[in-house]
């Protein structure tokens, strides 16, 4: 059995926590301006509606986000092991490669999302999909990165 260190990863579980850290002020951030911006248009019911929907999101990617997150931390763990051979190497680095793919699939989901979006100004209920899919994406974000870090504190545990 290989040694593991642990060193890098915990540096990622730290960074991870960091970018936590940010996502939730710009999620903060970001719901203050819908707020506003809906009880200026009149609507503030649809403030509450549009997180509501967000978090329904949440609970139907739930799961894949979870299982990504464990298989991500999973290779990480691996990657960290001391003596790999060149043939471990290279198929850790295409399990991350296929890792990665998954999530800037997702990014780009949201990114086209976003911009397939009608002008805010010619279109009335815009606002609120906008702010659907801003919510959702930086909720997706988070749960990512908290996921992530449980799953690798619970496979760090189950080594050792």
């Amino acid at each position: 059995m290989a040694v593991v260190e642990f060193k890098k990863l915990n540096r990622q579980m730290m960074l991870y926590r960091i970018v936590q850290t940010i996502l939730l002020g710009l999620l903060v951030f970001m719901a203050l301006s819908f707020q506003s911006l809906f009880a200026v248009r009149g609507k503030p019911e649809q403030f509450i509606t549009s997180l509501a929907a967000a978090i329904i999101i949440q609970l139907l990617l739930i799961y894949p986000v979870y299982k990504l997150a464990w298989r991500d931390a999973g290779i990480e763990i691996e990657g960290n092991a001391t003596g790999l051979s060149n043939v471990q190497l290279t198929a850790l680095r295409k399990k991350r490669l296929i890792g990665d793919l998954w999530k800037f699939c997702s990014v780009v989901f949201f990114i086209v999302f976003v911009a397939l979006i009608p002008d805010a100004k010619k279109s009335a209920g815009s606002s609120f999909f906008l702010a659907i899919t801003i919510f959702s994406f930086l909720l997706t974000c988070l749960m990512y990165f908290q996921c992530f870090n449980f799953s690798a504190k619970k496979q760090i545990k189950a080594l050792n």
